[in-house]
């Protein structure tokens, strides 16, 4: 029996800066749960944090989830240790203490690349469940925190498990909510190829200012020949926008909305006044949709060797992304035990990374053998092996056949839209004049559908 579902409200912001609500840069209105996607602070001091703990402490909303980004500097200990002096050398600064002092927040979770269960609980709240990833790190670009280069991509996105409904990232993915003011696409390829075989419901990110706003993807799930295909993007307008504009920023993508998640006959109907061909102006909770009038080829991810990420950014640095890991809670009562140990993060496992990948892997071969028993056709898969897999990785199709990703698929193909939310506040990139108010974008509020937390299993 499927569960029950009801609406939850996600209030999304990132890249404040320092800003808060305080400073009447901008309102934080009311939500079930409040999202801050990296970059709380310009430098990462101690004062900064706990600046910006503060007011999302007191946020009305049940539940706070934060990560860090790439200005964030004192949360990547390793990174501190190298060029905090570079920061910060009048005055340095004490990692551990500021990694400490999140744990005096207890309403706050706090996901340095990891998962967590969240169950919301309040008797007026909707009491509903998600399972949510989040993470700090960007592809290197510069002297900042949390920065990746393109050969650690793969391993760095493949830890997020299939089952996620939230992803939360400082960058964005490749191609969505990510054109910089250089007008060119600043996100990472490898983490759009992920969100393609996951599917969560919400994919929030920051990092790139310029690119504020949603894009609701409808992905492709059956062309056997284009690997991470893409049928449908749908270009948010937000009803909040301008200056003297006391309209909330507000996408509703619940099922009371004329178009829902994963119901994706309303929004790309061109029946209904929609132009496929190009994004006319429609404002309020209307998407519009540019439908693929031609198939783009994605790189594949078992050949790294076409990626759009520079190498010469992770050229700049010495990477410490695949040194500082944390650790996956299961749960919120795991999650709050992370937070209370020594250090929040702890040293990446390739090899369990890849034992993990595998069990994965072979779930979803015998889920194949079970289907293909129950059509009596279990002989014509009896060979298969799930070293295969690589091969198929990112490849739509219809399971039980062995031509497609069947991890990413059997069981899933209802998982089949993804909306990109970048919820910068600060609208110009780095520097930035902090005092010009002009300069300051709406927290994004979006509605979606979750099963209620008595159906957890």
């Amino acid at each position: 029996m499927a569960p029950e579902l009801r609406k939850t409200r996600f209030v999304c912001v990132s890249d404040t800066h320092n800003a808060c609500p305080a400073d009447g840069t901008f309102k934080l209105p009311k939500g079930d749960v409040l999202i801050h996607a990296g970059d709380l602070t310009k430098q990462g001091t101690f004062a900064e944090l706990r600046k910006t703990l503060d007011w999302i402490e007191r946020a009305d909303c049940e539940v706070k989830i934060v990560i860090a980004g790439n200005h964030d500097i004192t949360l990547d200990p390793n990174f501190y240790k190298e060029h905090g002096l570079h920061f910060h050398n009048q005055c340095p600064q004490e990692p551990q203490a500021c990694i400490d002092l999140i744990k005096e927040y207890p309403s706050i979770t706090y996901l340095n690349h990891e998962s967590t269960h969240i169950c919301l609980k309040r008797a007026d709240g909707p009491r509903t469940r998600f399972k949510v990833f989040g993470s700090p790190y960007s592809p290197a670009n510069g002297l900042w925190a949390f920065g990746y280069p393109p050969e650690h991509a793969v391993l760095l996105w493949d830890q997020i498990h299939l089952d996620t409904d939230i992803v939360i990232t400082h960058t964005p993915p490749k191609y969505h909510c990510d054109e910089s003011r250089h007008q060119e696409a600043s996100g990472c390829e490898t983490l759009r190829e992920m969100l393609w075989r996951v599917r969560p419901s919400l994919a929030i990110c920051g990092h790139v200012h310029e690119g504020r706003g949603a894009e609701r993807i409808l992905w492709d799930l059956d062309c056997p020949n284009v690997k991470f295909k893409e049928s449908a993007t749908g270009y948010w307008t937000d009803p909040g926008l301008g200056l003297g504009n006391r309209k909330q920023s507000h996408l509703d993508l619940s099922a009371k909305s004329p178009a829902p998640l994963n119901s994706t006959g309303p929004w790309i109907d061109a029946s209904d006044g929609i132009n496929l061909d190009g994004p006319p102006e429609i404002s309020g909770d209307r998407l519009t949709v540019r439908k693929s009038a031609h198939s783009l080829v994605w790189t594949s991810a078992t050949d790294r060797s076409g990626t759009s990420i520079s190498v010469a950014f992770s050229e700049q640095i010495p990477s410490p992304a695949l040194d500082n890991i944390s650790s996956v809670p299961r749960n919120q009562e795991n999650a709050s035990k992370a937070r209370g140990s020594e250090t929040v993060a702890s040293e990446y496992d390739a090899s369990k990374s890849e034992v993990v990948s595998e069990e994965n892997r072979a779930k979803g071969f015998r889920e194949v053998s079970r289907i293909a028993k129950e059509r009596g056709s279990a002989s014509a898969y009896a060979g298969f092996k799930t070293g295969i897999h690589s091969a198929t990785r990112g490849q739509g199709g219809s399971p039980p056949s062995g031509r497609c990703d069947l991890e990413a698929l059997v069981g899933r193909k209802g998982r089949k839209e993804t909306c990109v939310i970048n919820a910068s506040i600060m609208a110009s990139s780095w520097p930035y004049m902090l005092k010009d108010n002009s300069k300051y974008s709406k927290p994004i509020i979006v509605d979606i559908d979750l099963p209620i937390w008595h159906d957890f299993k």
